[in-house]
């Protein structure tokens, strides 16, 4: 992580990385001025009237590291440029994009900048870093905070069509049981927290249908023992949750002033070749987990030697070694190509307790998931369009 002054401020060198990649992502002062727009600021009242355009940035952000909104400012600038790899890789930084974590004895670890490109290499040789951030970022604005009430997080979701976020059930199983109302969750997307819990800026909230369970799958009582034998879940028992959202947030404009705006779109589905393919994992393959933990930035879990098998002989959990954190269930969980695989679920029940360390964590395969809703005849619900 980047070093700050003792104020909080940005480094010298630093201010002026920030200062370039504005000037390189937004070309324009009628662009710059729709930015700070959106976080309240008026562009023309950090700039005299006789500067020229990069003499303007560079005075806005100079005033912003000075008044200390080069955080908000920099959250915002990374909602409406998410795939840009330079941007990302800035804000990884100062923990305003996903945080790159690794699996140790000890639980999580940072993944520092130089060792990244390594990870990403032993995981998959073909996977330029640049690329990897790229399509990291286009997920990332796909993943929300699952809150009930709001402010309170119970896990996570993300959309896997223009109004249909999917989570696990036991997230929502309060709602479904009427323990909490449906109009007390908040989808909180583009949410962005500093390390110490501080959030900068609200996020993009939005709210559940009137008739907002599409479709759900229980958890199983296997999942729950701690002890004696291991047993199978059934193939109805996928602990998943389909939930209908207001308007389409999936078809929302990341940025309303572009020229062309970009939407924020949604995960879609492998084909049905690359299903049956990924039905079968090989073991000690690498998984992805892009994760909303609790109190803390969104991280994206590395693991190239993670998944260990499909639980048999119904194949519904997926097993792996990819550390998660409290609020990560209902987490995507993606291969080394960056496609969609897994639903996280849950870890190992013995967990904690006096057997030690978690032995592995586990999702939800999706070809299990998928082969569950064309039964239900509801396949179409996983992008819809």
């Amino acid at each position: 992580m980047a070093a700050l002054t003792a104020a909080g401020r940005l480094q010298p060198a630093d201010s002026l990385a920030l200062r370039r990649l504005l000037r390189d992502a937004f070309s324009s002062a009628p662009r710059m001025s729709d930015l700070l727009l959106a976080i309240n600021r008026q562009f023309n009242d950090y700039y005299g009237l006789g500067d020229e355009y990069p003499e303007a940035v560079q005075k806005m952000v100079a005033r912003a590291n000075e008044e200390l909104w080069w955080r908000e400012l920099l959250a915002q600038v990374r909602r409406v440029r998410p795939t840009d790899p330079l941007l990302a890789a800035f804000a990884e930084e100062f923990d305003l994009a996903p945080v790159p974590v690794e699996t140790t004895g000890q639980g999580s670890t940072r993944i520092g900048k130089d060792n990244l490109q390594a990870k990403i290499k032993a995981a998959n040789p073909s996977l330029d870093i640049e690329v990897f951030r790229a399509k990291l970022g286009a997920i990332e604005v796909r993943v929300c905070r699952i809150e009930y009430p709001s402010g309170t997080p119970r896990g996570t979701g993300f959309l896997v069509g223009p109004d249909v976020v999917m989570t696990n059930f036991h997230v929502v199983e309060p709602i479904v049981k009427a323990h909490w109302k449906p109009h007390d969750v908040i989808l909180r997307f583009d949410y962005k927290v500093q390390p110490n819990g501080v959030a900068v800026g609200a996020g993009t909230s939005h709210r559940l249908e009137a008739n907002w369970l599409v479709d759900h799958s229980p958890y199983s009582a296997c999942d729950l023992i701690s002890e004696g034998p291991e047993c199978e879940p059934e193939a109805h028992e996928l602990d998943y949750a389909l939930l209908r959202v207001q308007g389409a947030p999936g078809r929302e404009p990341l940025f309303a002033s572009d020229p062309n705006p970009v939407e924020r779109g949604w995960i879609d589905v492998p084909s049905n070749a690359e299903l049956a393919e990924l039905a079968e994992p090989n073991a000690s393959r690498a998984l992805f987990i892009v994760q909303h933990p609790d109190g803390l930035p969104m991280q994206v879990a590395l693991d190239t030697e993670a998944i260990t098998g499909v639980t048999k002989p119904g194949g519904t959990r997926l097993r792996y070694t990819t550390n998660t954190a409290h609020g990560s269930s209902g987490s995507p969980c993606f291969d080394a190509q960056w496609r969609w695989i897994a639903l996280h679920h849950s870890g190992d029940p013995k967990y904690p307790g006096p057997a030690g360390p978690a032995r592995f964590n586990q999702g939800i395969p999706l070809a299990a998931i998928v082969k569950l809703l064309e039964q239900r005849g509801l396949r179409a619900e996983l992008g819809r369009s």
